[in-house]
């Protein structure tokens, strides 16, 4: 058998390095009791289907509840994630049941969509390769279902649809300029 081959499945007989940790029914009392009202909160969370979060901040959001759950020990570090979770959660619920936020929301997610919609038409009137066009498209449709979604642009976006929009309206003069010439 060659060497390396062997080495290989050698290393693969091996256990593993990190080993998980055992559940203590002791620990699972305990972490009942300490925190109960973490438990009953981040299951609320859990279970809340109007709050959206990426799937990464969803999974550790259950990895905290399963480590209150199952009896795992609680760092520090864990418990200041634990209360971040809930407070942001907090914050959102809050915001959620505002009518004047809601209110505000609307409007900010109306007005945008028509400016999305304003760059889909302005995109189409540039006249650009198909390739290209179906490429800003789906990035458009993208940015607008995540402002239905959250109801926020970031940055970035806002900067990037400001380029787009220019970019595609100087297209456009340029073009008229020149069927103004040739006609």
């Amino acid at each position: 058998m060659n060497t390396s081959l062997k080495t290989w499945v050698q290393l693969k007989a091996q256990k593993p390095y990190y080993k998980k940790p055992k559940t203590d029914s002791k620990l699972i009392k305990e972490n009942t009791e300490k925190y109960s009202k973490q438990i009953k909160q981040l299951n609320h969370i859990i279970n809340d289907d109007d709050y959206y979060t990426n799937d990464g901040y969803f999974d550790f959001i259950k990895n905290m509840y399963n480590a209150l759950v199952s009896g795992r020990k609680i760092s520090v570090k864990m418990e200041s994630a634990i209360q971040g979770i809930i407070s942001k959660y907090a914050k959102w619920f809050l915001e959620k049941n505002n009518p004047k936020y809601q209110e505000q929301r609307k409007i900010f997610v109306d007005e945008s969509m028509k400016k999305i919609k304003l760059i889909k038409d302005t995109l189409f009137d540039a006249k650009y390769s198909t390739d290209y066009e179906s490429g800003a498209e789906y990035f458009l449709n993208s940015v607008g279902e995540q402002v239905k979604k959250k109801g926020e642009l970031t940055l970035k976006q806002k900067e990037s649809l400001n380029k787009m929009y220019n970019r595609f309206k100087k297209r456009v003069e340029k073009n008229t300029k020149k069927s103004k010439k040739s006609a």
